[in-house]
Order: structure tokens, then sequence, then C-alpha cells
């Protein structure tokens, strides 16, 4: 009797648990075709994983016209800040990106509620990430690159090299850092949802969750410059699908060389 009832437990504990992921996957119907095809060209464009795409546009959830409270917009949820820096490259200005000004910030003429451009955008963001990471010996994974993304490049370095600010720490707090959280669980804590947000973006299985990360000999931007610094952002998991092949730049109509200046 004993074993029939533990059987049927088992049986209902499995089925609830397929129950609550198919509803987790079919809540979510996909982007829409043309989100779609902007995340796949993106991809092509720029040699960037479009699965991290897709979890990167899903977590955001800027598609459907969604306002962060730091004032980004867009699929890619970009500020005002960054999204000008891109537009000032010559492959932002390829792309079709128009500087956000006081009159058009926030209003339908916003250049970032262009979908297809804002995408592409999200994408470009990331190979300039991947540039970095390859400069400052960060390791690349679609969590780090998420992660770089959501709080920043310098803000992420300096979260694994355990330097973080307090103007960090405002930022980590407006984009998600709980009450009583450190910044390693923070970064966790971030990559753990993001990877949720991937797996559905892409109609598959959660992953397990991560329950740790190696940082290894993290060193400043000045540093590894000019040294080979081998900085490790490493979480356990199976997400390490992110492209590192040459990126195939589109050249701008003026000839002009693209040159990477980070934003202040």
């Amino acid at each position: 009797m004993a074993k029939t009832r533990l059987l049927t437990q088992l049986k209902l504990m499995l089925f609830l648990s397929q129950t609550v992921f198919s509803s987790a996957v079919y809540a979510f119907n996909g982007f829409g075709y043309a989100i779609d095809s902007y995340i796949r060209e993106g991809s092509q464009r720029y040699q960037v994983s479009e699965a991290m795409l897709r979890g990167l546009v899903k977590f955001e959830d800027g598609w459907q016209g969604k306002v962060s409270p730091t004032g980004a917009t867009g699929v890619g949820q970009f500020t005002r800040k960054t999204w000008n820096w891109l537009a000032s490259t010559p492959e932002g200005r390829s792309i079709g990106m128009q500087y956000i000004t006081a009159k058009n910030q926030g209003t339908i003429a916003d250049p970032r509620r262009n979908n297809r451009v804002n995408t592409l955008a999200t994408a470009l963001y990331a190979r300039w990430h991947i540039t970095q990471f390859q400069e400052r010996g960060i390791t690349v994974s679609d969590e780090s690159l998420y992660l770089a993304h959501n709080i920043g490049l310098d803000g992420f370095h300096r979260a694994i090299q355990g330097r973080s600010t307090i103007d960090d720490i405002r930022n980590m707090r407006h984009n998600g850092m709980k009450k009583g959280m450190s910044v390693r669980d923070f970064l966790r804590y971030q990559a753990n949802r993001y990877n949720e947000s991937k797996a559905i973006a892409n109609f598959q299985r959660p992953v397990k969750s991560m329950t740790s990360a190696q940082y290894v000999n993290a060193q400043s931007a000045s540093v590894t410059r000019n040294k080979a610094a081998h900085t490790t952002f490493a979480p356990v998991t199976n997400s390490m699908q992110v492209s590192v092949s040459p990126t195939k730049w589109v050249e701008p109509l003026d000839g002009s060389v693209v040159q990477w200046v980070s934003p202040n």
C-alpha cells in the first residue's frame, strides 16, 4: 500500500514538473516573424550566437515596448548614453542608428523604437563585448555577454575583480539585485535568470542552475591591454556557445575604418 502511494506521488510530481515546464515554454510563442528574422540577421552579420541573442532579447523583455526604470528602451533595452555612443561609430551608422535627442527621447520618434535597428545594435554590441573580453582576458560565455550588456562592460569587469564601486552596486540594484545579495550572488542570480530565459526563448528545457563561478586572475583593463592576463568568468553550465570567429564587418559607405572608443 505504501509502495503504491509512493509510486502515485512520484507520477504526480513528474506530471506537475512537466506541466510547469510546458506552461513556461508555451506561454512564450516566439518573438514573431519580424523580430525572429532580425535576430537571425544580427547573428549572421556579427557572427554571434543566435541562441544567446534570443535569450538576451527574451530576458530584456523590450520587444513589446517595455521601458525599464533606467529609461532603457527597445528590443535590446538600450539607455540613451550607450545607444548614442554606438550610433556614433561607423558600424552603428551603417545599420541606420540615429541619435536620441531631448526632442525625440521617449516619443514615437525615439530611434530605439525601430525594432530592426535595435536588434542589429544588440548583436553589434555583443560583438564589441567579445572583442573587449578578448583584450581584457575575460572568458566569453553567453552569461558573461548578458551580464556585460546588463550592467555595462566596466561594471562587469570590476565585479569579477571584486572592485565594484558604489555606483556599480546602485546599478545592480536597478537591475535586480536583492537585499542582502553580495556582488557574486548577484552575478550568479542574473546568470541563472538569463539561462532560464534563454531556454524558454529557444524552446528548450531550462539548464541546471549554476551554483558557482570561477574568477581567475582578474586584472584592470589598463594592465590587460599591455599584458597577457587571463581573467576567467566560467559559470558551470553548457552554454559556451558564442562564436568568436572573425567579425564580418559591413564596411561603411565612406570607406572609413571602425574605431571602437569606450563610452565615458
